[in-house]
């Protein structure tokens, strides 16, 4: 821990985390063998409305870049565009899953996105440190067209991350991504992305330790209902096959088998609760699901 005696973390865990007893002596393992590691955090739009979740949210995030692990921020705002667009008398339209984005939906998105980046780039600097956003305009995820034939307008499919310009800032600052990416070719105007696939794309371009995405859900559920803690890649494609994971959650658990693939050691899909980010990845049980490989025969 580079920044925080071994005193100082447990104090500020029980204070301010709520880390009491058996937590707490889980805890600091976790943050021992987390030193020095990347987690890529996705934090969903549902999530986003809860002005109470957000500072609560931000405060976890310092304090682990304080005791070495960095964590790249994702964000996406669907609901916070919904409401920009209708404001606007632009229609709201879905096809799939993915948002219909015209030339001017795009720009209304790259305004909606870059002040929930400042939103969050504020409450940052509240809690002393510093945060950096990566909009559009960085570059720093390119992506191309999903098929024009879809009739979908300017969504797009993330391609590229520049690590380097990620790794060089990252090291001093908290980094803010959003969902409206450039293009591949010069030409493009951007794309509206999934903000799933971006951080997904970002965990595996820079071999995270852990993708987590936050959601209004509190992860894979069992044909009873019952929340499953972990989940294997051939459990996942069975679930899959059964039917037991279906609609909205397929393309959230494959974006973590996708990241797993890529090389990133653990996924989790977690629901925007007060804590639940800290609950899960520095407890033994965790409070959503986390997604591992399979275990070599």
């Amino acid at each position: 821990m580079p920044h925080m005696t071994l005193l100082k973390t447990a104090r500020i865990l029980v204070k301010k985390h709520n880390f009491t007893g058996q937590g707490l002596r889980e805890a600091i393992p976790y943050i021992n063998a987390f030193n020095g590691k990347r987690f890529v955090l996705k934090i969903g739009g549902s999530v986003l409305n809860d002005l109470s979740l957000i500072p609560l949210l931000i405060e976890d995030v310092v304090f682990l870049k304080k005791v070495g692990i960095s964590v790249i921020l994702v964000h996406g705002g669907a609901r916070q565009l919904s409401e920009a667009m209708t404001a606007r008398n632009l229609p709201v339209e879905v096809k799939d899953g993915l948002r219909v984005t015209s030339a001017e939906a795009l720009e209304l998105a790259a305004e909606v996105f870059m002040e929930i980046s400042q939103a969050i780039k504020t409450e940052i600097e509240t809690n002393g440190y510093k945060g950096a956003i990566f909009g559009r305009d960085s570059g720093l995820v390119k992506s191309t067209q999903i098929d024009p034939a879809a009739g979908l307008g300017f969504v797009g499919v993330p391609e590229s991350v520049d690590v380097a310009l990620l790794s060089a800032l990252a090291k001093d600052v908290i980094p803010i991504v959003s969902a409206i990416t450039a293009g591949v070719s010069a030409r493009d105007i951007g794309f509206n992305v999934n903000a799933d696939d971006v951080a997904g794309i970002i965990a595996s371009a820079i071999t995270a330790e852990k993708l987590i995405l936050m959601t209004d859900v509190d992860g894979v559920l069992d044909a009873s209902g019952q929340l499953l803690s972990t989940l294997t890649v051939s459990q996942v494609e069975e679930l899959i096959a059964q039917k037991v994971i279906h609609g909205g959650m397929i393309p959230k658990v494959q974006t973590c088998l996708n990241t797993l693939r890529g090389g990133t050691q653990k996924c989790h899909i977690i629901k925007g609760s007060a804590r639940s980010f800290m609950d899960e990845i520095l407890t033994d049980r965790g409070v959503g699901t986390e997604f591992i490989r399979d275990k070599a025969p």
